[in-house]
């Protein structure tokens, strides 16, 4: 998912809602009949990487505080709104693809 699409989709949200990461939902597919446990990762900030497409990183630190979407959005507007989404978690890079709302969540996936 691209910044620019992401934040058309947000326009109308509660800009006070929390911003997680959804991991692990489904993740072995129909062909397994397998649904592995749910966790809900923090988003702590971001950076970018330009290899080998234009990136935007969202940081999992457990040690830092979760952000708000008034704060991610901000945090988005800075860069090219053309760089595709992804979030670092467990040393791997994980493309998001959407989100959903959860109560007071944004879970993104």
């Amino acid at each position: 998912m691209r910044i620019t699409d992401f934040l058309a989709m947000i326009a109308d949200l509660n800009r006070n809602f929390w911003v997680l990461y959804e991991f692990g939902a489904n993740r072995h597919g129909k062909r397994t009949e397998e649904v592995d446990h749910v966790q809900y990762i923090k988003l702590s900030g971001l950076h970018t990487a330009d290899d080998p497409q234009l990136q935007l990183i969202l940081e999992t630190a457990a040690q830092h505080k979760t952000l708000r979407l008034w704060e991610l959005s901000a945090l988005l507007r800075q860069h090219e709104l053309r760089r595709y989404m992804y979030v670092e978690y467990l040393e791997q890079q994980h493309a998001l693809f959407g989100y959903r709302v959860e109560k007071n969540l944004i879970l993104l996936g």
